[in-house]
């Protein structure tokens, strides 16, 4: 028992964690406004989208489902904006790698091994040399250190690598714009889509498009987007098109007819779709399996019917974590055993209580039910019925309505 309710308990908690995904924002490109040269505009607003899509953002068609709004425009180059114009930029020339001559000086090593074989003894005045191929000459090196040969020191070079920086160049001069020739000025805003509020905005000073304003646009839409973060979107676990129910049912009736009783202990299954064509109604379709069991005055008599309720629902969101949905309708009622004739449709209300549980909700179901007509025992004893139905189940909903919007 103690392993199932851990097992529920960490679905539950796994299932609220999914319910939270994280995607790309949603930027929306409106038509380049103003006018430059001819082309001009459809050239920017077809760059603009380009450069969302080749960035790995969303691209979508209308402002309201967008996150971020970037918008263009065009227009005649002024003298504010050359008060405005950045200062030239210095660029710097990438630095040289040189390979340089580094002396070194060592010594040349004695000729005793690290682990000589034999092992060298010093017992008693006994000494042991080692001949030494040194300086052109052959000499004998003394494992005591006494009296041996002083090799000279060696130099080598070796070549290491080196940076050497160029000299600072200087700012270039001021670019005059030749008598005749127009420029323009392409403009770049990153606007809030809930607030329009402006949040970054660069622009571009040109005369023609060409392939280096291609490349300043991409520059600029890169800047503008790489800020924004991956948006945190939590999935409203109400809004699908589609809902599945399944649910444990009490039906408790009272049978009146030639005598009159009551069966507290009716008990059924259900299962259930629910499409929600509309954010506030929807149409349930159900089958359900109940137990029936009428008392006469002699003998009592045990059916199984099938019921198919077809209701009407109004959905209400009163908070994030409850639905209620009070609803109407009818039901077919059939037997599966042929014990009893029960009347072939019934009427029914009821108000279904919904609690966020994970995905989906824990829905609580309590009805009333009446026939439309009597239901029959024996081809003789007529009868009415009266039903209290309470369901106690879950329901899981699937197919978001947001994905309409694309």
């Amino acid at each position: 028992m103690r392993k199932s309710a851990f097992f529920i308990i960490l679905f539950l908690a796994c299932s609220v964690l999914f319910a939270q995904a994280y995607r790309e924002a949603r930027i929306f490109v409106p038509p380049v406004t103003g006018g430059g040269n001819d082309g001009d505009t459809a050239f920017f607003y077809r760059q603009l989208t380009y450069e969302v899509v080749l960035q790995y953002y969303a691209l979508v068609r209308t402002q309201h489902i967008s996150d971020f709004v970037l918008r263009g425009s065009i227009r005649p180059f002024t003298a504010q904006d050359a008060e405005r114009e950045p200062e030239p930029v210095i660029v710097m020339p990438e630095p040289e790698i040189v390979m340089v001559d580094v002396p070194v000086v060592r010594a040349q090593p004695h000729p005793v091994p690290l682990r000589p074989i034999p092992a060298v003894r010093y017992t008693g005045p006994r000494r042991e040399f080692f001949s030494w191929e040194i300086d052109d000459g052959i000499h004998f090196y003394d494992v005591r250190g006494e009296g041996n040969y002083e090799p000279e020191e060696i130099t080598e070079y070796i070549q290491v690598p080196m940076t050497v920086h160029a000299p600072v160049p200087e700012a270039p001069a001021p670019v005059l714009i030749p008598p005749g020739r127009s420029e323009f000025v392409f403009e770049l805003e990153l606007l809030d889509s809930g607030s329009n509020e402006v949040i970054g905005n660069q622009y571009i000073i040109y005369q023609g498009v060409d392939g280096s304003v291609s490349d300043f646009l991409s520059i600029m839409v890169y800047n503008m987007l790489a800020g924004i973060p991956d948006i945190e979107e939590v999935v409203d676990w109400r809004d699908k098109w589609l809902f599945l129910e399944t649910s444990a049912l009490w039906t408790p009736r009272l049978y009146s007819g030639v005598t009159q009783s009551i069966n507290w202990m009716n008990f059924g299954v259900r299962l259930a779709l629910e499409f929600h064509f509309l954010d506030f109604l929807s149409i349930d379709l159900g089958m359900q399996f109940v137990q029936d069991w009428v008392l006469t005055s002699t003998s009592g008599y045990r059916d199984l019917t099938l019921e198919v309720p077809l209701t009407l629902k109004f959905v209400f969101k009163p908070s994030d974590h409850f639905v209620i949905s009070p609803y109407g309708g009818a039901v077919f009622n059939y037997s599966l055993m042929g014990t009893t004739e029960p009347s072939m449709f019934s009427w029914l209300a009821g108000l279904q209580f919904g609690v966020r549980a994970g995905p989906g909700m824990i829905v609580i179901d309590p009805r009333f039910a009446v026939d439309f007509f009597h239901s029959v025992i024996g081809g003789s004893i007529n009868y009415d019925r009266y039903s209290i139905q309470i369901g106690v189940g879950y329901k899981f909903g699937f197919i978001s309505r947001g994905s309409r919007d694309y």
